[in-house]
């Protein structure tokens, strides 16, 4: 049969083909893992004792680079910022983190490898990690935060069969009309007897 035979050659050529020429128009999406490694400098020095809010200015000090553009290029500026946090006792611990921290997609969320305990003098570099993905696609950069957990590819169970659920009755659902309470009828209070005048006896003189 050369003719279907035929057929079905042109036909897996074509998908071959149709799948070539869709992979090749679609733009390619490369990303930037979380996690990436990033070292800011700081430019002034940070005193212990600082009250909450003081922001010490640092800037980072290699090229952040993906797909040979740079995201953000050395020293580009951030900021140190002392915060914190209530102990069970009530007391206030001393927080730092690194904060404002902008590529060009926007904003980069990044945390310090190492806990921050000041004073920190001048110059101090801080190893970080981005805790987002940067992805670029075509011609389109975008930050991407991932979820704190990791995601089931698990497929649910095709052959699982729910068991249907029971549901009342139309009627058991109606709430019962209440039926008016029967009340005693009324009777007519008893008339006195009228006294016979020939039954008294008036007593003589």
């Amino acid at each position: 049969m050369p003719g279907v035979r035929r057929t079905a050659v042109v036909g897996a050529a074509f998908l071959l083909l149709s799948s070539a020429w869709a992979t090749a128009e679609s733009p390619q999406q490369h990303t930037l893992p979380a996690g990436t490694a990033v070292v800011f400098v700081t430019d002034a020095p940070l005193d212990a004792g600082r009250r909450e809010g003081t922001v010490v200015n640092v800037h980072l000090r290699n090229n952040l680079v993906l797909d040979g553009t740079v995201l953000a290029p050395a020293g580009t500026r951030a900021e140190l910022l002392v915060g914190g946090n209530t102990l069970p006792d009530g007391k206030r611990q001393p927080v730092l983190t690194l904060d404002r921290f902008t590529i060009n997609a926007g904003l980069m969320p990044v945390k310090s490898v190492e806990p921050l305990v000041p004073p920190i003098p001048s110059g101090t570099e801080i190893e970080a990690r981005t805790l987002a993905e940067v992805d670029h696609i075509g011609d389109r950069w975008s930050i991407r935060i991932p979820f704190p957990f990791q995601l089931s590819g698990d497929r649910p169970a095709s052959a699982y069969t729910p068991t249907p659920a029971r549901t009342a009755s139309a009627r058991v659902m109606m709430r019962p009309e209440k039926r008016p309470t029967p009340s005693a009828t009324p009777t007519a209070a008893p008339v006195p007897a009228t006294p016979d005048p020939s039954a008294t006896k008036i007593p003589g003189n």
